[in-house]
This record gives C-alpha cells, sequence and structure tokens, in this order.
C-alpha cells in the first residue's frame, strides 16, 4: 500500500514539475528585432527551446486522468502555443527578411553566421523541423554559388537536402521525395567532388541513407549499387584516419548499418520480392545470420523477429512456433516499457516487430478465435505505446508505421468493421487529439444544420440517400442524421497521413506544408476502405474542399456538382469552414472569429464558395443561428469531454 502511495505522490509532483516549466513563459515570450541582422544563435535556441516547451504539452495530454483538469489544460495548452507561435513566426520572418534584403548576395558572413548557428543550436541538437530546415538550406544553396570552392558548404546542403525529402516521403509516399533523396546522396558520393571542403559526417551519412533498402524495395537503386554503397561504407568505418573527423553518433551508425545490412536486404526486400536474389544465395545468406544472431545475447527485438522469420523460411520452425517465440519476446518487452514514455527512436524499434508477429499469427496452425484474441491484444498494446510516446517534430517514421498498422491486412481481416475505425481513431488521438477534436466538432456543427433543415425544410433534402419525396425524407429522419454525422466526422480522416504537417501549429504553416495538406482528401480515401460503413462517405471526404460551384478549391480531379451528395459535401464544407474560423483551442494559425463575422464571409462567397440555399436557411431560422453560434462558442468542452470519456478514463 504504501509503494502505491509512493507512486501516486511521485506521479503528482512530476506533474507539478512539468506544469510549472509549461508556465515559465520564458522562451516563448522573448522577441527578435526586425531589420538589423538577427541574432542567429539566439533565434535557434528560441526556436528549438519553444519546440521542447510545445512538445511538453503535446507529451502531457494522456498524463492528466481527471476530467476537469484535462479540459482546462487544453484552455491553457491554447493559449501557450499561441505564444510559441506568434514568437516563432517573428523569428522566422527575421531570418527570412534580412537575406531577402541582399539580392546580390554579399553579406557571406551572415550566411557563415547562419550556418554554424543552425548546426550549433539546431540541427546536431536533433531538434531540427524539416520544413524549416528547407528554409535554411535555400539560403545557403544561394550564398554558396558565390562562395569559393574551399568554403562551400555543398555536403551539409545537399545532406540536409536528403534529410528534409526523406521526412516529408514518410508522410505522403510520393517517390518525387524519395527520387530527390537519391539524387542528393548521388551528389555526395560522386567521384567528381575534388576541390570541394568535405564534410566527413554528411559523406557517412549520405552512404548510410545508400545503403538503407528503402531506395531498392522502391527500385530507385539497383542492386549493384547498394552493394557498392556498403563496401564504401565499410571502407570509410574501417579507416581510422577519417572515422577520428566523425561524430562518434554517426560513426555507431554506420556500424549499425553494416551489422545488419544482410538481415535488412533479406527482411525488406528479398522476402516481399524473391526475384532480387538467387534462392541459393538467399538461404545461404540467411543460414549465416540466423547462427550470427542466435549466438548473440543481446540481439534486439527486431533482429529477433527478423531470425524467426529466416528460421521458418528456412522450414527450422513453423508458423506456430515462431509465434509462440515471438509473442513470448515481446511480452517480456511490452512489460519493460509499458509505464515509459518512448523517444523516437526507441518507439520505431519497439513497433516493427509487431508487423512480424501479425504476420507470424495470420499464417500459424491456430483457431481463428485465438488469432482474433492476438491481434486485439496486440492493437491496445500498440495503441498504449501511441498515447506514450514523446513527441518529435524532427522524425516522421511514426506516421508511416501508424498508417501501415491501420491498413495492414494480417490486422484488418481480424477485426469487426467497428473495431478497425476504433483502432484508427485511437491512433489518431493519440497523434493528434485537436485534429480529431475539429472532425467532432465538425460533426456537431453539421448536426445542428441537419436537425434544422428536416424540421423546417426537408424538401431540401428530396433526391438523397434514396429518398424521392418530402414524406420519404421525414420517414427516414434518422438515416440523414447518421450520414451527416459519419460524412462530418471522418471528412479529415486523410490527415493522418500528414499529422506532422497539422501538428505544426507551433509556428506558421510553410507553402511546402500547405501544398502537402491539399492532399489530404484524396489521402482520406484509403481509410474509407477499412469499414462498409465508411466507404459510402467518399464523395464528402474528397470533396469538403470544393466550392460550391465547382470552380475552386481541391482537389481539381473531382467534380462536386455531379455528385449525388452534393448537398451533403455542401453542409460539410460549411460546417468545416465556420469551426476553423472560429477555432480557439486547436488552431493557432487562424484568428478567432465569431459566429456573425463569419455569416457575412458567407453571405458574400454564397453561390460561388459557398451553397446560397444553406446561408439563406440559417438567416431564415434564428433559432438554428443561435444554436450554432453557441456550438461554436462553448461546444468544444463538451467535445474534449467526449474524446476523454471514449479514449481516457478507459485506459
Amino acid at each position: 500500500m504504501m509503494i502505491k502511495y509512493l507512486m501516486i505522490i511521485r506521479r503528482f509532483l512530476m506533474l507539478c514539475l512539468l506544469l510549472i516549466g509549461m508556465t515559465l513563459s520564458g522562451y516563448a515570450q522573448q522577441r527578435v528585432a526586425l531589420g538589423e541582422k538577427p541574432d542567429f544563435d539566439k533565434c535557434f535556441d528560441i526556436l528549438r527551446k519553444n519546440r521542447e516547451i510545445y512538445n511538453q504539452y503535446n507529451d502531457s495530454i494522456f498524463r492528466i486522468k481527471e476530467h476537469d483538469k484535462w479540459v482546462n489544460y487544453f484552455r491553457h495548452r491554447a493559449l501557450k502555443n499561441q505564444q510559441i507561435f506568434q514568437a516563432n513566426r517573428e523569428i522566422i520572418n527575421a531570418i527570412t527578411d534580412y537575406f531577402d534584403k541582399d539580392p546580390e548576395r554579399k553579406d557571406t558572413a551572415a550566411c557563415s553566421e547562419l550556418y554554424h548557428a543552425f548546426g550549433r543550436n539546431y540541427f546536431s541538437k536533433s531538434a531540427s523541423d524539416p520544413f524549416v530546415a528547407k528554409k535554411i538550406y535555400h539560403i545557403l544553396e544561394e550564398y554558396d554559388k558565390v562562395l569559393p570552392a574551399e568554403k562551400r558548404r555543398f555536403f551539409f546542403i545537399n545532406r540536409l537536402k536528403s534529410w528534409v525529402n526523406r521526412s516529408v516521403w514518410d508522410m505522403v509516399k510520393d517517390t518525387t521525395y524519395l527520387r530527390d533523396v537519391y539524387r542528393s546522396n548521388l551528389l555526395l558520393t560522386s567521384q567528381s567532388l575534388k576541390g570541394k571542403h568535405l564534410d566527413i559526417n554528411s559523406l557517412l551519412g549520405a552512404y548510410v541513407d545508400f545503403s538503407n533498402t528503402i531506395l531498392l524495395r522502391n527500385g530507385l537503386q539497383s542492386l549493384q549499387e547498394y552493394r557498392n554503397a556498403l563496401d564504401s561504407l565499410r571502407a570509410i568505418v574501417n579507416d581510422p584516419a577519417i572515422m577520428e573527423k566523425a561524430l562518434p553518433g554517426m560513426v555507431q551508425l554506420g556500424k549499425n548499418r553494416l551489422q545488419t545490412a544482410d538481415e535488412d536486404l533479406l527482411r525488406n526486400v528479398y522476402l516481399t520480392d524473391s526475384t532480387v536474389l538467387d534462392k541459393k544465395v538467399a538461404d545461404s545468406m540467411m543460414r549465416r545470420i540466423i547462427d550470427r544472431n542466435l549466438k548473440n545475447p543481446k540481439l534486439s527485438d527486431i533482429s529477433y523477429a527478423r531470425t524467426l522469420v529466416m528460421q521458418m523460411r528456412l522450414h527450422q520452425l513453423t508458423a506456430r512456433e515462431a509465434l509462440e517465440l515471438g509473442l513470448k519476446k515481446y511480452r517480456a518487452s511490452f512489460a519493460k516499457v509499458r509505464n515509459q514514455r518512448l523517444g523516437v527512436v526507441e518507439f520505431r524499434n519497439f513497433l516493427q516487430p509487431f508487423f512480424t508477429l501479425f504476420y507470424f499469427n495470420d499464417l500459424a496452425d491456430i483457431s481463428y478465435a485465438r488469432r482474433r484474441r492476438n491481434v486485439l491484444k496486440m492493437c491496445r498494446d500498440i495503441e498504449h505505446v501511441f498515447q506514450y510516446r514523446k513527441d518529435k517534430q524532427n522524425d516522421n517514421s511514426y506516421i508511416s508505421n501508424m498508417n501501415a498498422l491501420v491498413l495492414y491486412d494480417r490486422i484488418t481481416k481480424y477485426l469487426k468493421p467497428k473495431e478497425r475505425v476504433h483502432f484508427l481513431n485511437s491512433l489518431c488521438v493519440a497523434t493528434q487529439v485537436t485534429t480529431y477534436a475539429h472532425s467532432a466538432h465538425v460533426a456537431k456543427i453539421a448536426e445542428t444544420l441537419m436537425r434544422g433543415i428536416l424540421q423546417y425544410q426537408p424538401a431540401m433534402l428530396k433526391g438523397l440517400l434514396g429518398c424521392k419525396s418530402e414524406s420519404d425524407v421525414k420517414r427516414h429522419k434518422k438515416k440523414f442524421m447518421d450520414y451527416i454525422h459519419g460524412a462530418a466526422l471522418y471528412h479529415d480522416i486523410g490527415k493522418n497521413s500528414i499529422i506532422s504537417v497539422v501538428n505544426n501549429d507551433y509556428r506558421p504553416l510553410t507553402a511546402d506544408e500547405r501544398k502537402i495538406i491539399t492532399l489530404h482528401p484524396e489521402l482520406g480515401l484509403k481509410f474509407l476502405e477499412l469499414s462498409p460503413e465508411l466507404e459510402k462517405f467518399h464523395d464528402t471526404t474528397i470533396g469538403h474542399h470544393k466550392w460550391y460551384n465547382g470552380k475552386g478549391g481541391y482537389p481539381a480531379s473531382f467534380d462536386n456538382t455531379q455528385s449525388p451528395v452534393r448537398l451533403m459535401i455542401d453542409i460539410v464544407t460549411l460546417s468545416d469552414c465556420l469551426q476553423a474560423a472560429t477555432e480557439r483551442i486547436g488552431r493557432n494559425y487562424k484568428g478567432d472569429k465569431n459566429f456573425d463575422t463569419v455569416m457575412k464571409e458567407f453571405r458574400a462567397e454564397a453561390g460561388t464558395r459557398y451553397n446560397p440555399d444553406l446561408v439563406a436557411f440559417i438567416d431564415a431560422h434564428p433559432d438554428v443561428a443561435d444554436e450554432l453560434s453557441n456550438l461554436i462558442e462553448d461546444g468544444w468542452v463538451e467535445i474534449y469531454y467526449n474524446i476523454y470519456k471514449q479514449f481516457i478514463s478507459e485506459k
């Protein structure tokens, strides 16, 4: 009993210390003077520490187990994030504006200061944001053109480019970005670099990237190129003179890559495309790796899972035996991390073996009921570790893992449609509560509007959802209410693919991020396939950013004017815009407007951007307008209460 009380007191003190740290306005309140040359060290120091404060708020969401404190926490979080947002905007603008005023690139000394400050106070401390980094490498690139060869930052710039493009690829899976990763590393490893200032850490990083199977797996690299990269990496790592100049972390990264190279090739490439290697060669490699790994008492969970796969492929183990061994290892590992907050590498390493376990589970000679129980248990554990993940903006691999998990057929085939959706929602809430809350709020607004239409003008709904007459509409009110609720709740489901962009409300979005965000309606379609109940929301998901007249918005490929549920799209669009424009809790980049201000904007763009009948309907029914006004003013409290009840209190 005493231990239990001590643990409670410890948690309370930790939370108090955390909240005290957060209330220190410190870095978020410091301002950077505009016009004159910024203090770059100070700029990146503030950006880094503001991100740390922002991370603390994100990481603490699931520590609070009392509803009132949890809701008030979001109120306080919104105020602090707004301060951070304003400070970061000033810093980023101060940096970019200063160099924009030097079109002839004469102030190379300032550029040198920027380079050293960025590396010293930001990038080297694992704090870098890929989209901020892109702004920096654009500046460095322009000045590099006027510098003598021995002073150029060629290596660092291309290394930064490679990292930025890989980070974006992790989100959108557009091979254009991965192709840019390949080009940057190809430049860094080319033989025509004589006369350029050598950056050994960037060169080492390039060979580590080139020997990553991701390029080979996506058809951007040949097997011979992959092997050549490994040979070059091995030569660098084995050269003491070169290694003396490299950072210890980069050296270890290179050694780790060499140690698992054959294992990566077999598991990530050969086992999905057996044409890559001759079977005899592959079998020989597997036997060698199995023998080596089973003798290693400190074998990682990832390598252990891969070893089991190879043993199964060589018929040394059955799928059932591999599953039992894998589950035993997994249970022991989960017990160790259950109450820990996992960092980027720990989190990624813990998740990877799950894919292998689901693979074994699907193939094992056990009953369907047992397979299903295993899947449900592992899904609950995955939800848990996602909730306790440390938020780090400089890594997007968790997005790839999240998308892969919720869409993995060896998981979904054992889940009922509602369970698939719950799994998706749980991971969405765990990674970005405010995005889910936005959608839940939009659903409430859309329901209010639909309820009013059903009461006052049901004829507006004729021809929708199979109802040919007004009397049909009246008989199927629940059908309309259920449809609009689901359509609104899942309209932004595509943002699950780009969470770290949506989650960048600690600073203004860049042009690249805004472009990526326009992809979310189309990205959402793959998630709708999780359940037959979601597939009917295809048009409202892909069309909720289209203008009423079809002449604006995105995506251009979708014609909302020809949709059989056009009015439903219009209701979701209007509800979405109303919530976003008046948002006070989850969006720092919006100026919070009131209901009357937004209605003026709706009237001004009725017939072009918004459905004129819906705008006129709200104006004609003051009771509906009042309910909408109250909902956007105070409705967020109920929204966050429901999220707490569904996803927090049950944990």
